[in-house]
């Protein structure tokens, strides 16, 4: 089981990466932005940004959402990591939510149509909601045998 563990673990490293990769995008975008619109760093306001054009302000709003339901998912992998409790079906899982989650952040960030990206958000909870479950399942059957 130390191999399901290590690519459970492997999943938040991706999760990580998708974040960071993120970070760049938005930087890169907004700067670029921001010089096309002749704003500088030091006249920004919250104002001046939100007229920035969409392909600038949606990598940044996806930066956000990466900080929302995917910290529970780092510690969702990492107490089943520490409860013994990986296997194949929790690894397939864990890659499937970070598969999710990289489509809704390309979705997000490159084409925005809100239904479609709804589908995806509410695709990567459930995966999270049937991780979370089976993980406490596992945990009442061990504490109850």
């Amino acid at each position: 089981m130390a191999n399901a563990a290590n690519l459970m673990l492997a999943a938040i490293l991706a999760m990580g990466a998708l974040h960071f990769a993120m970070m760049v995008w938005l930087y890169v975008s907004r700067l670029w932005a921001m010089k096309q619109a002749g704003i500088t760093t030091s006249t920004a306001t919250y104002a001046t940004m939100r007229k920035l054009p969409n392909w600038a302000l949606n990598p940044a709003a996806n930066y956000n959402n990466l900080t929302e339901a995917p910290p529970l998912f780092y510690a969702v992998v990492i107490v089943i990591v520490l409860l013994g409790q990986a296997d194949p079906l929790f690894v397939a899982l864990a890659w499937l939510y970070v598969i999710l989650r990289l489509a809704h952040s390309l979705w997000q960030s490159l084409i925005n149509i809100i239904s479609a990206r709804m589908v995806l958000f509410g695709a990567s909870w459930l995966v999270l909601a049937v991780m979370i479950l089976r993980a406490a399942l596992n945990l009442l059957a061990s504490a109850y045998p």
